[in-house]
C-alpha cells in the first residue's frame, strides 16, 4: 500500500497528505506500507533449511528431504509527526485565525517527507527507541559495495584516468543495483552524488515527471531519488546523506543505498488503519493546536533488499 492508502478518510488528512506527497517521490511512489491491528505485528520470513533447494535424481529414487522451519520477524509502532500551534491572541488582532492555522499546517506538514527521509536512513532505535531502525541500520555487511580502500573519487574529465575512474564507478553501481534483490527498486543517494552521476554518465539518465509534476531521474530506468536536507525548514543545507563517513584513511566519503519497496516483503513498513493522521485544530489553553502524525515501523523482511555503496568521494 502506498501513503495514500494508509491515512485516515477525512478531508483535513487528505489535503495535507497531497502537500506532503508534493515534496516527496519517495512516499508519493515507493515506499510500501501494510496495514495489521497491535500493538506490535509479526510478518513471515523466508524461514530456514538445511541445504541448497534443487538437486537431481533417478528414476526410482527420492530426493533427499529438506527440512524447513519458518522464521518471523516483529515490528512494533513507532510514531513520527509534530504539533504545530498558535496564540489565540492573533484572533483578537484580527487575523482570520482558522485560515491563519491552515496555511502554517500545509507549510509544516511539507517538511515531514524530510522527517521521514531522515528517519528511513539514518533512524536508530538503540539509542533512540522512539525511532524505527533506518536502512544504514538495517544494511548487512554482505550486502555492502565498498568503492575503495580508501573510498573512490567521483572524477570529472575526459581524460584516460577520469574516464576509467568513472568506469569503475558506473560497474559498482551496477553491481550493488544488482546484490539488491527484488522489484521495485529505488537508489537513494544526496545530490552531490546524483549530480556527479549526471555529469558522467548522462547516457545512462532518462528523466520523467511523476503526477505532482516532481522530475524524476532514471538510472538504467532505476529511481535515482536525492535524500533531500533534514534542515530545509531552517534555510540552512544539512544533508541526511553526507560526504562525512569514513572509509580507510578518507574522512569525506558518502554512500548510497538501493532498497527493494515491497509490501510485507523487501523493505516495508507495518502500520495500522488511519495509519497517518493530522488531527483536527483544537483550542488549548491559549493556542490553537494541531497535530500530524505517521504509525508506523520499518520491517527489513529480507535481507537481500537492501545493498549499500560506500566510500564515494568527489
Amino acid at each position: 500500500m502506498r501513503f495514500t492508502e494508509i491515512a485516515a478518510g477525512d478531508t483535513h488528512t487528505g489535503n495535507m497528505v497531497q502537500e506532503i506527497l508534493k515534496k516527496s517521490p519517495l512516499l508519493a511512489n515507493y515506499i510500501e506500507f501494510f496495514k495489521k491491528p497491535g500493538s506490535s505485528v509479526s510478518v513471515r520470513s523466508g524461514g530456514s533449511i538445511d541445504g541448497l533447494v534443487g538437486t537431481t535424481r533417478a528414476i526410482g529414487a527420492d530426493y533427499a528431504a529438506k527440512t524447513v522451519a519458518p522464521e518471523y520477524k516483529t515490528a512494533s509502532r513507532k510514531m513520527l509527526g509534530d504539533k504545530i500551534r498558535i496564540d489565540v491572541a492573533y484572533e483578537r488582532m484580527g487575523y482570520d485565525i482558522n485560515s491563519e492555522m491552515l496555511s502554517q499546517l500545509s507549510r509544516r506538514v511539507r517538511e515531514f517527507g524530510y522527517m521521514f527521509n531522515y528517519a528511513l536512513i539514518k533512524g536508530d532505535s538503540t539509542t533512540t527507541p522512539t525511532q524505527f531502525n533506518g536502512i544504514s541500520k538495517l544494511i548487512t555487511q554482505a550486502r555492502t559495495v565498498i568503492a575503495g580502500e580508501n573510498g573512490k573519487q567521483l572524477l570529472l574529465g575526459n581524460s584516460d584516468t577520469s574516464k576509467k575512474a568513472q568506469q569503475e564507478l558506473l560497474e559498482l553501481l551496477d553491481q550493488t543495483i544488482a546484490q539488491c534483490e527484488g522489484t521495485n527498486k529505488v537508489i537513494i543517494a544526496n545530490s552531490k552524488t546524483i549530480a556527479r552521476l549526471n555529469a558522467v554518465a548522462r547516457e545512462y539518465l532518462t528523466i520523467t515527471r511523476n503526477e505532482f509534476g516532481v522530475p524524476i531521474t532514471h538510472y538504467n530506468q532505476i529511481p535515482l531519488i536525492n535524500a533531500g536536507d533534514y534542515k530545509s525548514a531552517q534555510d540552512t543545507f544539512a544533508p541526511i546523506l553526507a560526504f562525512d563517513e569514513t572509509v580507510g584513511t578518507s574522512k569525506d566519503c558518502a554512500s548510497l543505498y538501493v532498497a527493494s519497496f515491497e509490501e510485507e516483503d523487501g523493505m516495508s513498513f507495518a502500520t495500522c488503519e488511519g495509519g497517518f493522521m493530522v488531527y483536527p485544530i483544537q483550542k488549548v489553553g491559549n493556542f490553537y493546536e494541531c497535530t500530524f502524525e505517521l504509525i508506523a515501523d520499518s520491517i527489513l523482511i529480507r535481507e537481500s533488499a537492501l545493498s549499500r555503496l560506500s566510500g564515494l568521494r568527489l
